[in-house]
């Protein structure tokens, strides 16, 4: 079969690299069908052997919905395309050939989530209304948990025979890093200290990285050599406000900013780490604290959605609500100081992080895509 995989996104944030690792293990795996890759201009994707290529030829994000909508359908004909994937946008609402959204956040769905999220109202009526529509259209939707299912299905609508729920993965160059002068050499290129607590995750409100900060300014009025607090993820345009936040607390020497960080540094920057505190407010996944299992670090994180359900039994320490600064320093003060419990999250953390595979989720959407090509088949000779 002929098969679009429509990978277009911009730069940072888990789904977007989560789209690279599916992308890269369909192709890697794939024996029987030809993959048309679809991207923006300017996105920088992997070159893939027998694999094309398409660009959409506009760089405005209304004039390329309006090419998604009433061009891709043509090109779909005219290519002879038999499954269109979309690994993170709304499909193409008229295409005429099966189609199958991956769905990585559930939170525009319900009032919580859309202020957690903090969306302008034409991206409200975009994730909302439209992706909405597009998914109830679709043919089939894979979500990345059980409690992503679950909304899809009580919020949406949505059959639950037409959901799959295939996991993110997890990429093998996570793990323990034995070599103490690596995990320096590359803190130091990020201006971090010898002892610190992570998080990890673009700096916006669902996040909760405002709650972190106000916590931590409480942690350090208890204990003036508490490692410091290192935020990695790109800012955008929340850096002002974390920066006025940590004036009025006197943290500015306390907490570190780093920005966008190459993902290939990450494995020693969780390394390097005393614990992932991983606070979020809406998570339909997390792929930051099955990384840091991987790497053998502590994981304090929110008990909240789909996190308890692919954190595991006893691999993290969860605490309830999330914005409540006091439950969070309990957590963290918790797994700072109890070395025999920081051990036993090591230990589950490292057994639960085996359980998260690219290959395995990779082969299941093949699996799907054999389904689904064989109902077309089906239903074009009824």
């Amino acid at each position: 079969m002929k098969i679009l995989l429509d990978c277009r996104f911009k730069k940072g944030a888990g789904p977007n690299v989560a789209t690279v690792y599916m992308l890269d293990e369909l192709i890697r795996l794939n024996t029987k069908h030809k993959f048309i890759v679809l991207q923006n201009p300017n996105q920088s994707l992997p070159e893939y052997p027998g694999v094309e290529k398409l660009v959409v030829p506009v760089k405005n994000n209304f004039l390329e919905f309006l090419w998604v909508q009433f061009y891709l359908p043509k090109l779909l004909d005219k290519l002879n395309i038999d499954i269109y994937h979309s690994l993170k946008h709304v499909s193409p609402l008229f295409a005429k050939i099966p189609t199958i959204e991956y769905i990585h956040e559930v939170g525009h769905f319900f009032s919580e989530g859309l202020e957690a999220f903090n969306l302008s109202l034409a991206n409200r009526i975009y994730h909302y209304h439209l992706k909405g529509w597009s998914m109830k259209r679709a043919t089939h939707i894979i979500g990345t948990s059980q409690q992503c299912e679950k909304v899809l299905h009580q919020k949406l609508g949505i059959p639950k025979e037409k959901i799959s729920t295939i996991r993110y993965g997890l990429d093998k160059k996570f793990r323990v890093i034995d070599d103490r002068g690596e995990i320096v050499e590359c803190c130091k290129r990020y201006g971090l200290p010898e002892n610190y607590i992570l998080c990890v995750g673009n700096i916006c409100a669902q996040e909760n990285y405002d709650t972190v900060i106000k916590m931590y300014g409480k942690l350090r009025s208890q204990d003036e050599n508490a490692p410091k607090l290192v935020l990695v993820g790109d800012t955008g345009n929340a850096e002002s406000d974390f920066l006025e936040l940590m004036k009025q607390l006197g943290l500015n020497e306390d907490v570190i900013l780093t920005g966008f960080v190459e993902h290939r540094d990450l494995v020693y920057i969780y390394n390097g780490a005393n614990l992932l505190l991983f606070p979020p407010t809406v998570a339909a996944f997390g792929i930051p604290p099955i990384e840091a299992m991987a790497c053998g670090i502590p994981v304090v994180a929110s008990n909240i959605d789909a996190i308890p359900e692919i954190s595991g039994e006893g691999a993290a320490l969860l605490f309830d609500e999330p914005r409540n600064v006091d439950k969070m320093l309990e957590a963290v003060n918790l797994v700072l100081h109890d070395n025999q419990l920081r051990q036993e999250l090591r230990n589950k953390g490292f057994e639960r992080a085996k359980e998260f595979s690219w290959e395995a989720s990779a082969l299941r959407v093949l699996d799907l895509y054999k389904i689904i090509g064989t109902e077309k088949i089906c239903n074009a000779v009824t």
